[in-house]
């Protein structure tokens, strides 16, 4: 599925934690059900093989659902899926000094600071997420941005920017008078 700007939809999930490929499968098929999401599939420690498997059971989920995945790997890895695009952390953004992805596929990128959105946007990021708004409890050391600075950052680019950090569904109203296009939380995997 192709990315469409104007009919991306507000809420951007990450993947949790789960116990074997059915439960992925429920997990994922119950958070799409739920509302329309651009879904992040990220695991880091499994091995190429069992990665590739998950990815395939969520590539048939959101394409019956219409949404995009988005992986959290590296370029060589997502070559090998028909997912709809490639996540890139921060940790490797400077890494590149062109688009990973072709023109097509979508590019995600999460930021923390303005540095990181203008690399972003430098390497033609099509979505980013910008954190942490509000404190979070998996990374406790780093403060919010605050609403107010978050709408300040965000206004500086040009692509859709989710809130990222502490986020809730409740928290939806605040980031879109803020002028994010969303809210991107891991609390959908259930």
């Amino acid at each position: 599925m192709e990315l469409n700007i104007e009919s991306l939809p507000e809420h951007y999930m990450m993947t949790g934690k789960f116990e074997n490929h059915d439960d992925f499968k429920n997990k994922l098929s119950n958070a799409l059900s739920e509302s329309k999401k651009i879904v992040q599939f990220r695991q880091k420690s499994i091995d190429n093989d069992e990665y590739l498997a998950l990815v395939e059971i969520a590539e048939t989920l959101c394409n019956q659902y219409e949404c995009l995945l988005l992986l959290g790997t590296s370029a060589n890895v997502f070559e090998q899926t028909n997912a709809s695009g490639l996540h890139l952390n921060s940790k490797v953004l400077f890494e590149y000094e062109d688009r990973p992805v072709a023109s097509h596929q979508v590019l995600s990128v999460s930021c923390h600071d303005l540095d990181e959105m203008k690399q972003a946007e430098k390497l033609g990021a099509d979505i980013l997420m910008l954190s942490p708004v509000k404190p979070t409890a998996s990374h406790p050391e780093l403060e919010g941005i605050g609403w107010k600075k978050f709408a300040q950052m965000i206004k500086q680019v040009k692509c859709p920017v989710y809130a990222l950090g502490g986020m809730q569904a409740s928290d939806l109203d605040d980031a879109k008078q803020s002028g994010a296009q969303g809210i991107a939380v891991s609390s959908f995997w259930k």
